[in-house]
């Protein structure tokens, strides 16, 4: 068994079983944070803040769900509903993921693995349930489906990852440890707005035409979050009861307004 349950969809480990699309977000309750592509940081920086983490060499966005890895994220409720207005592409498509391999195609795309969680609980042996594959042993085409929202996700991220490497080359990162007095997760990058203003003409320029200033927007717009999620965040461990959760108006309606509002889909994926 892979580490965490992930473990490469195949015919001879899947062929004969069968999954379940989730209905709640139980799963993210406890995520402190999750990954972000260009494509949805507008919505991202509309909801969550965004901070930059180093990973593997590089540097990658991140929306930050929660200050802290012991605090449960105040965007799923107790019921596993999702709370917040845009429900952040990473998370769209559990229990599946994609590991990207490092290779393209001859047409440019890249390849990745397609992965399941087998510990998520949706997995089953019944056929009223999405079967993994199709009598022929192609993937079955709810699985298709799936597998195309991850291709669309791995190429975004791909293009967002080369724009923060980007940004480091320019020098733009700088370790964020608070922001208006919140101590920010460990770890986290921001933007240096010092460096941002030396800039020479050419780079400004380099950084509009490659939508890497979206990304730093983004980044600056989203940091007024903090304070109230640090604000909920201690309100909720103040509190011992359901009840005064959603009886508190400062928690409760702000995210009810928040989780009534349309969300965009900017993968054009709405149907995973």
């Amino acid at each position: 068994m892979a580490q965490n349950g992930l473990v490469p969809v195949t015919v001879a480990r899947h062929g004969q079983q069968y999954w379940k699309r989730f209905n709640s977000y139980e799963f993210a309750a406890n995520r402190a944070d999750c990954a972000i592509v260009l494509q949805e940081a507008p919505q991202i920086a509309a909801a969550f803040p965004i901070v930059f983490r180093e990973f593997g060499g590089g540097v990658e966005p991140r929306a930050v769900l929660s200050l802290t890895d012991d605090m449960p994220t105040p965007f799923v409720s107790q019921e596993g509903r999702w709370l917040a207005s845009y429900v952040p592409s990473e998370l769209r498509c559990h229990p599946f993921q994609a590991q990207p391999l490092g290779q393209n195609t001859p047409d440019g795309s890249a390849l990745f693995q397609l992965n399941v969680d087998e510990t998520s609980g949706l997995l089953s042996t019944n056929p009223k349930d999405e079967p993994f594959f199709d009598p022929a042993g192609n993937l079955s085409p709810a699985l298709r489906d799936v597998q195309r929202f991850l291709q669309t996700r791995v190429a975004a991220r791909e293009t967002t990852l080369e724009l923060c490497q980007t940004l480091r080359v320019m020098g733009l990162f700088e370790p964020a440890e608070s922001h208006d007095g919140v101590a920010l997760p460990f770890g986290s990058l921001g933007i240096s707005a010092p460096r941002l203003k030396k800039l020479s003409a050419a780079e400004k320029l380099k950084l509009l035409d490659s939508d890497a200033l979206l990304l730093v927007h983004a980044h600056q717009i989203s940091l007024c979050h903090f304070a109230w999620l640090a604000r909920v965040q201690q309100q909720l461990a103040e509190q011992n009861s359901q009840q005064k959760y959603t009886e508190n108006s400062d928690i409760s309606g702000f995210l009810s307004a928040m989780a009534n509002a349309q969300n965009d889909d900017v993968l054009g994926t709405s149907g995973v």
